[in-house]
């Protein structure tokens, strides 16, 4: 009997809409080859590299760094939880004594419960209150940015974060990753619009996320990275296409470290991402239409998945066979 069998299957009906085909085409594409590709926007790029926390690290304490030296303001929109990032960041920081004042922190999402209403961030499960202990939190008293310069999510802002942000004069960078149903919680199905115009427009809002991505959430650090998929909060906040679109730039890191799992989780999301058609559809392909990096480690980038089965392991059986036939 062949191990190998040519029996197919279609993705299950509640997936994303591509065939077989597609999904075969560029979940056989190698990220390397990512690097050496032109995107639609040319000022996007990618970069495998040995681990993607680093850049991040040392992108966020550059840029804080040159806004103090500049007396420059600093919009950032942060993702959370990333806690080696933040507290890396903010130990260099305070080596350094670099002032934070020109900085103004927005989130990229946060968690809400099925009243609509927003974790605040004393909230076990917050993810500013991540950032607001493993990076605030940490710096010197005398080197923070003011408070009022955290723009906290809440009940009764969600709605108008875009406007927020927009007010503030956009975002400078956005720090983000992507998730098994996207780029993080802009997803098709909270984000749903007809066309890629339509698509853009689209603003902050609460959102339900898909089944996979609070299975994705549960393997995370807040929850005892055990797939405790039943304390992983109903809905969730976030920013939309708009700000994406709007910020001077976007950067990516693909790592996974706040889960401690295995990196490879993120790599078929990635791949539609980076590979996949453009559209409202496949969310995390927005980013090649903008300025922005995406930064990939080494773990995540290295293929680790056998497609099509294992060719090689009929071979080695069947050579098991023969030497054991001749030694008959």
């Amino acid at each position: 009997m062949p191990l190998l069998s040519a029996w197919k299957f279609a993705p299950a009906p509640w997936l994303t809409g591509f065939d077989r085909s597609t999904l075969d085409t560029v979940l056989e594409t190698d990220l390397h080859e990512a690097e050496k590709k032109t995107f639609e926007n040319p000022a996007f790029s990618v970069k495998c590299v040995w681990d993607a926390r680093n850049y991040f690290a040392a992108d966020l304490f550059a840029r804080i760094s040159l806004s103090d030296r500049e007396d420059q303001k600093l919009n950032l929109v942060l993702p959370s939880p990333h806690d080696a990032v933040y507290v890396s960041a903010a130990e260099n920081l305070n080596k350094f004594k670099v002032n934070l004042r020109n900085v103004n922190i927005f989130f990229f999402d946060e968690y809400a419960n099925e009243n609509n209403e927003v974790a605040p961030p004393d909230s076990p499960v917050s993810r500013s209150g991540r950032f607001m202990k493993n990076f605030y939190g940490r710096l010197a008293p005398e080197l923070r940015m003011k408070e009022e310069q955290i723009c906290f999510w809440t009940t009764e802002n969600a709605a108008d974060y875009s406007k927020l942000l927009e007010d503030a004069g956009g975002a400078d960078v956005i720090y983000a990753d992507t998730t098994w149903t996207g780029l993080r919680y802009i997803d098709p199905d909270g984000f749903a619009a007809d066309t890629m115009d339509g698509y853009l427009a689209l603003g902050s809002r609460i959102v339900t996320p898909a089944e996979e991505q609070m299975a994705f959430d549960s393997l995370r650090g807040m929850f005892g990275n055990s797939g405790d998929i039943a304390n992983v909060p109903p809905r969730t906040a976030t920013i939309g296409p708009k700000d994406i679109a709007a910020a001077k730039l976007t950067l990516t890191y693909e790592y996974m470290s706040a889960a401690h799992g295995m990196n490879v989780l993120q790599q078929p999301a990635l791949k539609l991402a980076l590979f996949g058609p453009v559209g409202p559809q496949n969310p995390g392909s927005l980013l090649r239409l903008f300025p922005g990096t995406v930064y990939i480690s080494d773990t995540v980038a290295s293929n680790t998945v056998f497609r099509p089965d294992v060719p090689w392991l009929e071979e080695t059986i069947n050579e098991i066979r023969k030497q054991e036939a001749e030694r008959r």
